[in-house]
């Protein structure tokens, strides 16, 4: 049989089960905030991502736009180029007849 407990031991025991609630509910409080400021993260992660995607696809858009159009351009003034030389060929062709 156990004997009884004294005043002072059942008090002691009580302060020791309230510390370890009260460090339980901390590290419970600590891992809370952590999983919060840790979700806050990733979604500003996720965000910052999709924003710089969304930005690069469109500087890449404009890219291709620039880089058609300046083959286009470029096309055409060959084009003019080619017309020219083969209109002064052709009279020189006429002219040794």
């Amino acid at each position: 049989m156990t004997p009884p407990k004294t005043p002072e031991a059942t008090t002691t025991t009580q302060n020791n089960v309230h510390d370890v609630t009260e460090n339980s509910l901390k590290a419970v409080r600590a891992w809370n905030e952590l999983l919060t400021a840790s979700t806050d993260m990733a979604f500003d992660v996720v965000l910052k991502n999709w924003d710089y995607s969304r930005s690069l696809r469109g500087s890449a858009e404009q890219a291709i736009e620039d880089a058609l159009k300046t083959q286009h351009r470029l096309t055409s003034e060959m084009m003019q180029v080619w017309r020219g030389y083969t209109a002064k060929v052709e009279e020189i062709v006429k002219k040794t007849k």
